[in-house]
C-alpha cells in the first residue's frame, strides 16, 4: 500500500452505509452509465483458458475479466485493501508478505497446516452478497450490483484482482470464528489466501476439529492438512526450523539446474530468461535469510 493511503476501520470505508448508485460509479471512477452496462454484461466480459500450475502438476483454469471490467474489479479491490486487516490475515495485504506469514509460527512445537479447497469457486456469490449487504451494509440494490460485478457465474472468478481480499472478507464470519478458537487455545493462526498455519505449545486435535467444522459449515473444503511436531515445518514455502526460517532444499536444486542450463544454452533470448530466474530465486532465498534475523513484525 502507498505511505499516502492509510487504512481505516470497516464502518469508515467509502463503502459502508452505500446507499446511491451516483457514489458507487464515483468511486469505482467510471460513470454511472458505464456501471450500468458492467452491471447488465458483467457474465459476459470473461475469457476463460487453462495454464500450467507452477509447480507443474497439471492445469488451473483461468477465468479472466476482459479489461474494463478488471479495471472496476481493481478499484474496488483497492477499497477493500484500506480496511484494516486483523493481525492473522497476510495475503493479500499489502505490506505483508509470505515469509513473514511463515515468521509468525517461529518457536513453536506444533504447527498444523491445511488448504482451501479451490477457494474462489467455491466463494459462492450468496456469500459475496452477505459480506456488502449485511457487514458492509449498502443498500440491497447497490449490494446487488456488488455482487454482479465481483461473481462469475455464481462464484468469484480465478483470474480476477478482485477475488483475493474478496474471497477473505466473504468469509469475515468463519475467520473471525477460527481466530477465537485459536486465541481460547493460546494458538497462533495466519491466513494466506487459502493456506490456513495454526501453531502453538499443543494443537489439538479436539481443536482441529472445531476449526474444520466451522470452515465445512461455510460450504467450504479443506484438504492437504499437514502435521509438524517437533520438526522442521514447510509454511507457505518457507521452512521454519525452531526459530530459523530457511528456503526449501528445492530451491536450492533450481539453482543449481539453472546454472547448469545457462552453461549450454546457446539462444541468447532463452539464456537470458534462466538468468532472470536465477536471479529471482536468489534474491527469495536472500530475503528469507535477512527475514531470519528479525523479529516477528506484521503490517
Amino acid at each position: 500500500m502507498p505511505s499516502n493511503e492509510k487504512r481505516y476501520p470497516l464502518d469508515q470505508s467509502p463503502l459502508f452505509r452505500l446507499k446511491r448508485r451516483a457514489k458507487l460509479a464515483q468511486l469505482l471512477g467510471i460513470s454511472d452509465r458505464e456501471l450500468r452496462w458492467l452491471t447488465r454484461n458483467a457474465d459476459t466480459l470473461y475469457r476463460e483458458k487453462d495454464r500450467p500450475k507452477k509447480n507443474g502438476s497439471g492445469l488451473r483454469h483461468i477465468e479472466d475479466p476482459q479489461r474494463p471490467l478488471k479495471k472496476v474489479q481493481s478499484s474496488l479491490a483497492q477499497l477493500l485493501s484500506r480496511i484494516d486487516p486483523p493481525d492473522f490475515l497476510f495475503c493479500p495485504v499489502k505490506g505483508r508478505d509470505y515469509i513473514q506469514n511463515a515468521a509468525q509460527h517461529r518457536g513453536n512445537r506444533v504447527v498444523r497446516c491445511l488448504d482451501i479447497h479451490k477457494y474462489f469457486p467455491s466463494t459462492k456469490s450468496r456469500r459475496v452478497f452477505w459480506f456488502f449487504d449485511k457487514v458492509l451494509r449498502c443498500e440491497r440494490d447497490l449490494a446487488g450490483t456488488l455482487t454482479r460485478l465481483s461473481c462469475y457465474r455464481e462464484h468469484l472468478p480465478t483470474g480476477s484482482p478482485l477475488s483475493p481480499i474478496l474471497s477473505y472478507f466473504a468469509h469475515l464470519d468463519v475467520w473471525s470464528s477460527v481466530a477465537q478458537t485459536c486465541k481460547a487455545h493460546d494458538c497462533v493462526l495466519t491466513v494466506y489466501i487459502d493456506d490456513v498455519t495454526v501453531s502453538g505449545e499443543n494443537v489439538s486435535e479436539s481443536m482441529m476439529w472445531e476449526i474444520r467444522q466451522t470452515i465445512h459449515r461455510a460450504g467450504l473444503r479443506y484438504h492437504k492438512e499437514k502435521l509438524y511436531v517437533e520438526r522442521p515445518a514447510e509454511i507457505t514455502g518457507v521452512i521454519v526450523d525452531g526459530k530459523t526460517l530457511m528456503p526449501p532444499h528445492r530451491q536450492h536444486k533450481k539453482i543449481r539446474v539453472g546454472e547448469a542450463s545457462l552453461k549450454v544454452e546457446k539462444k541468447p533470448f532463452l539464456a537470458q530468461k534462466i538468468s532472470g530466474q536465477l536471479l529471482g530465486l536468489r534474491g527469495q532465498i536472500e530475503q528469507i535469510r535477512l527475514k531470519s534475523k528479525m523479529p516477528q513484525p506484521i503490517g
